[in-house]
């Protein structure tokens, strides 16, 4: 009952973050056209990896010891203000990077020297993206999903009337600062919430030699490594998509993937702040197995009825979320469910990795399935063309890959339990 509670919740904060994201895309595309919304493409990729990264990305890590240290909370207070000053180094490091390197910068990712503000104004924005991190992986480490829920529905209501007036005023300017409030909004319920709690006046910036670099950095290296493996392959299959059929062809693929990110976010969302803390405090390998095998259940269960409701109305749901020219993705998001289905159920498995901190492995996982997918999708273009080859290489792909989950899982126990007898 309490993993529906908690599912619930993360569906509401989940829910609320896609709903402002959209907002914010229509008010583009209705005061600055298709024209503007593809000159800010760049801008919106660079925008979702820095919220991703920013601070270090710590946000497991500090789910993880948060969850782990609560009983002892001396030695959890300590973290929480090393984990606070390994963030603001990071940071402060990335904003004079930032600073010295805007124009350069500005030229590789936005394509002119003159958006050099740009880059500036992310640099300073980005320290806001690590405290939000921060004060939601504390919330969730103590498995506090309602307050987290309620940090990302009110900073979601706040940026809207924000960022609609940023975009109706300024134009295009307003459209890039709209784009940064909508990622940093929750900070400000946050520190609210910081401020009722007994952190207020605990939480100090630590020396450089008294950083938990040893616990967290494992974190950095696994977050890092999620923010560019799978997203450069994808680069690499769009290209592919687009010179050898088309644009038509590649949008197509770009939908699917953005009806995926939609539901698959819950799925992450709930497993991340959620499972994983719950995984964390558990010593027992037994206990770890009976967790993985429930959640595993709830989450197939959940997602095949889910599934089955988007599958049977797709012709509605297709055009609600993108529009009348994704008509040909009726006969093939089969393939990208199926493909989700078996993704998402190899991640309730992945998340003891991160929960246990097994940096190697999980690196090795995330190129594993990225090489995995190249690899399926051209094979599968040699038989299907276009977007139908990638969606069914997809699928194949994530068959393999929750497979290989499986076999290390069961591995992973039988090694437990002979240490046991």
């Amino acid at each position: 009952m309490s993993g529906l509670y908690s599912a619930m919740w993360t569906g509401f904060a989940h829910l609320t973050k896609i709903l402002a994201g959209f907002i914010v895309l229509k008010l583009v595309a209705v005061y600055l056209g298709a024209e503007g919304l593809g000159s800010l493409g760049q801008l919106m990729s660079l925008i979702t990896i820095l919220s991703l990264i920013a601070g270090g990305g710590i946000t497991n890590g500090v789910i993880k010891y948060v969850a782990e240290y609560k009983i002892l909370p001396p030695k959890m207070l300590h973290f929480v203000s090393g984990a606070f000053s390994y963030a603001s180094y990071f940071s402060v490091a990335l904003l004079v990077i930032c600073l010295f390197f805007s124009g350069p910068l500005a030229k590789v990712i936005m394509g002119d020297v003159k958006y050099f503000w740009i880059i500036i104004l992310v640099g300073f924005t980005q320290y806001g993206f690590a405290l939000t991190n921060l004060i939601v992986g504390v919330v969730n480490g103590l498995k506090e999903t309602r307050v987290f829920a309620i940090i990302q529905i009110v900073g979601g209501f706040l940026a809207i009337p924000v960022a609609w007036a940023l975009i109706a005023k300024f134009g295009w300017n307003g459209a890039v600062i709209a784009l940064c409030v909508i990622v940093v909004s929750p900070l400000l319920p946050g520190i609210m919430v910081f401020f009722k709690s007994s952190f207020k006046g605990q939480v100090k910036l630590l020396a450089l030699r008294q950083l938990p670099v040893k616990l967290l950095a494992p974190f950095s290296l696994m977050l890092f490594t999620s923010a560019v493996a799978f997203p450069v392959v994808e680069m690499v299959v769009r290209n592919y998509l687009i010179t050898s059929e088309g644009y038509h062809q590649a949008g197509l693929w770009q939908g699917a993937i953005k009806l995926s990110s939609a539901y698959l976010g819950f799925f992450s969302m709930f497993l991340g702040y959620y499972f994983m803390p719950m995984i964390s405090e558990q010593h027992d390998k037994k206990v770890i197995a009976r967790l993985v095998f429930r959640y595993l259940a709830f989450v197939m269960l959940l997602f095949i009825l889910g599934g089955t409701v988007l599958y049977v109305g797709r012709s509605f749901f297709l055009v609600l979320a993108l529009s009348s020219d994704f008509k040909e993705l009726e006969e093939l998001i089969i393939y990208q469910l199926a493909g989700d289905f078996f993704r998402i159920s190899a991640y309730v498995i992945g998340y003891v990795a991160v929960a246990k901190a097994a940096t190697k492995l999980y690196v090795v996982a995330e190129f594993f399935q990225s090489i995995v997918f190249l690899g399926a999708v051209f094979t599968a273009s040699f038989l299907y063309n276009g977007v139908q080859g990638v969606m069914l290489g997809y699928m194949a792909t994530y068959i393999i890959y929750f497979i290989v989950c499986v076999v290390g899982f069961w591995i992973y126990l039988g090694k437990s339990v002979r240490r046991l007898e």
